[in-house]
Formats: C-alpha cells, structure tokens, sequence
C-alpha cells in the first residue's frame, strides 16, 4: 500500500507545482517605472519658468517687426528687468495653476468659465478675446473654440499661449500631458493650433527625461503621429523642419525662407503654423544652446515673444535651473500681477510658481499609479498608444 500511494502523492505535487507555476507566469507584470528626484524635478520646473519669462519679454518689442525678412545678425540683446509682468504668453497658465489648484484635476467646464470670467479680462486678444466674450453670452467650452463660434481659432496661434504647462505637470507621462493640451486648447482654438499645443505638451512632459532636443522632436513626431490626436498639418509641418534642417544644418535663414513660402499664407502674423515651424526651427538650429535658440527665434520674426518663451522654456526644463549659467539663470525671481483680475496676489515669486507646479505634478503622478512621496518620484512609464507598459 506503501509503494501503491506513493506515486499519487508525488502525481499530486507536480499538478499542484504546475498549478502554482502556472499562476505565477500568467500573473500580470508590474507596469515599469521611472524615478525622477523631487529636488531634480522643481530644478528642471524652475528652470523652464525661468527661462520662458525672460524670452517672452524680450520678445515683446519683437512682434510682427519681421515678417518678409529675418532680423539683421547681432541686432538682438536680451532684455532684463527687475520683476516680470504678466503677459499672455504666461499669465493664462498662470491662471490654469489657479483652476486646477482650486478645482481638481478634471476641473468642469462650468468651473474653467468662472476662472475665465475673474481672472482674464485684460492683455488677451483674437481668438482668447473671442472665446472670453463668448463665455459672457453663455457658452461653454469647447463650444468657446469651435469653428462656427470662433472663426480666428480656426487658423491663429491662440491655444498655443497656454500648453507647455501641462508638459510640465505631467513628467515623462506625455499622453496625459496631450489629453491635458487638447482640452484646455479647444477653449480657444479648433485648427492646428490645437495640434502644435499638443506636440509643446509632448515635448515638455518627455523632457524630464531626455536632453536631446532633435532626439525630443523626433520622439513627439513618433509620438503623436500613433497616439494622440493631432491634424496632419501639425505632423506635417514637423517633418518639413526637419527635412530643411538636414538639407541646411548651419543655415537657419534657408530654411525660414521655406518656412515662410510654406506657411505664412494665414490672415496676420499670428498665425498657428507659421509661428509653429519658427519655435521648431529654432529648436533645432539652437544645437540645445538656450542663448542661440532664443535669438534664432527673435530674429525669425512673426510672433516672436510666443515662439522665443515655448523654445527657451523647453531648454530650461532640460538644464534645470542650475544648468542656466549667465544672464538666464541669475534673473529677477520676482513676478508683478499687471493685467490678471480678481483674487490672485498682486506678486508671486517665480519659486512659489515653481513650488505650485510641483504639488500639482505630485498629484497628477500619483493619480497615474505612480508614487510622489518624500525625496524621490516612480512614474509610470507610458506606451505610444497611452497607458503604462
């Protein structure tokens, strides 16, 4: 009886081993991280508000002064102040950390008009003026952006002002930074504004980690080109710069010639493609150096002041803040509340800004599955196609 049990026994092992075995190699694999230090994330975030207040000022002065030429060589100097105003290449998204601060993160419609209605009523023009007046007469967005109701969303740089911001919440997780980009564009916008802001979204939310910059634009290509929505002008105007950057790697004004033939057809200087082909020109010829790829994007002209803080904020974000040696890094900190209404402080520093970004991306990483407690974050690591992988 002995030797007739022992056999069932040692049957009943190996089903139950392969049973055990069997569990184990269908039991779904943890989705992949990557860390990224707190201290290393608020330096890169101060780095890109840095960077992008004092290329935005500088440009000011700029705008539509070069439209059939680019400006002469050595005809640009930075310019520096004692504190930043408010302008509305930043102040909207000064406005957007307030909205999701006060309201979560999957703020309401209802809640992004009210926000609106107190806070941007001075310094916003075309399609933003439109899209604000529009929220007097009732509407919601997206109805705010759309076509019917807001014609010069259709072909102006509008939502473009306003979308790096969400690269910045989202690091190294650039589908949610898209989802992110598309809502808030579509309250101004319906053309290919909508798509360049998703591709400055993509572009910044990968720069967490990744310092390339031609390697950065070509990943966005792949990118939203497979994921997220965008229209094949934005992905086509994208693969043209590239294409005359290698055709004239050291001839930047070649290739604003073919920017200009291509894409300065829109009613005014402000146009969304136009303006688009500019800031990733400059990016590119810029060879990651901050100081040439804000002049390039100065002296390329149209709407300069846009296309000059969208470049250097994106370079700011790769160096961090102790990475902007000069004139850069060692600008005022100080921020002046000019033109936003209602209930925002009169000055913020551009470390407390930095520090409210933080607390936001906190939340957005952990609400991805990620963790963002004590020194270091674990971001999930997301597919081309969206969700982790």
């Amino acid at each position: 009886m002995q030797f007739g049990f022992r056999p069932r026994i040692i049957l009943a092992a190996v089903v139950w081993a392969s049973a055990v075995l069997s569990i184990g190699l269908t039991r779904p694999t943890p989705p992949a991280v990557r860390t990224l230090a707190a201290d290393a994330y608020f330096d890169k975030v101060y780095g890109a508000w840095k960077a992008t207040l004092i290329a935005n000022h500088s440009g000011l002065d700029l705008q539509g002064r070069y439209l059939e030429e680019p400006g002469p060589p050595g005809s640009f100097t930075l310019l520096l102040l004692d504190q930043w105003s408010t302008d509305d290449d930043t102040h909207i998204e000064w406005v957007d950390l307030h909205i999701l601060e006060t309201h979560g993160l999957d703020p309401s419609a209802e809640q992004i008009r009210d926000e609106w209605v107190d806070h941007l009523n001075h310094d916003i023009w075309v399609s933003t003026r439109r899209a604000r007046d529009l929220m007097d007469e009732g509407l919601l967005p997206p109805d705010t952006g759309s076509a019917d109701n807001n014609p010069e969303g259709t072909w102006s740089i509008g939502a473009q002002f306003q979308t790096e911001l969400f690269g910045m919440l989202t690091p190294g997780m650039p589908d949610i930074a898209a989802a992110y980009a598309e809502r808030f564009a579509r309250i101004t916008s319906s053309g290919p504004a909508v798509g360049a802001s998703v591709f400055y979204a993509t572009l910044y939310s990968q720069a967490f980690f990744e310092d390339d910059v031609r390697k950065l634009v070509t990943d966005a290509l792949h990118r939203v080109e497979t994921g997220a929505t965008v229209s094949p002008a934005v992905t086509s105007i994208v693969e043209n710069v590239l294409r005359w950057h290698l055709e004239s790697p050291q001839d930047w004004r070649a290739t604003r010639q073919k920017i200009r033939d291509a894409y300065d057809t829109d009613p005014m200087w402000w146009g969304a493609r136009v303006n688009f082909a500019v800031t990733i020109m400059a990016l590119l010829y810029g060879d990651g150096d901050i100081l040439k790829t804000i002049e390039i994007a100065a002296l390329a002209g149209w709407d300069a002041d846009n296309n000059m803080a969208t470049a250097a904020g994106l370079l700011g974000l790769v160096y961090g803040h102790s990475g902007l040696t000069g004139v850069v890094g060692s600008s005022t900190d100080l921020y002046f509340n000019e033109d936003v209404t209602g209930d925002l402080p009169r000055y913020e520093t551009v470390t407390e800004i930095a520090l409210r970004t933080q607390s936001l991306a906190e939340q957005m990483i952990r609400r991805a599955g990620g963790f963002a407690t004590g020194s270091t974050y674990s971001i999930p690591l997301q597919g081309v196609n969206g969700g982790t992988r």
